[in-house]
């Protein structure tokens, strides 16, 4: 095991986001970026980051990389289309809906 790598992992966990069911008033802070893939078993998932200030605190915000228009990914890819292919500086809201086992994300 690689102690130095968990400790960092560890470290930056409470910088993570994880929204509840609501709105959210976000600002990008930065451009959307490779994460690290979600391992379930053998199974890998591709993920995308962005860091982001939300409640006035900085976080990151890690989501799969989803491959239609209204995934998180997607819907964020087309924003930022919509604002000279860029994210770094707008502001976005981000509506959170569940089912009870999976949450739905909605950018506006």
């Amino acid at each position: 095991m690689d102690y130095q790598s968990e400790l960092k992992k560890l470290q930056e966990g409470s910088s993570y986001w994880k929204p509840k069911v609501g709105q959210f008033k976000v600002r990008a802070l930065s451009e959307l970026e490779e994460a690290d893939p979600y391992v379930q078993g053998e199974e890998k998932t591709p993920q995308a980051k962005i860091k982001i200030l939300v409640n006035e605190e900085e976080k990151i915000w890690t989501f799969g990389k989803g491959k239609t228009p209204a995934s998180t990914y997607g819907q964020l890819v087309e924003l930022a289309t919509k604002h000279a292919n860029q994210l770094q500086g707008v502001e976005f809201t981000v509506v959170v809906k569940s089912d009870g086992t999976k949450n739905d994300y909605t950018i506006v």
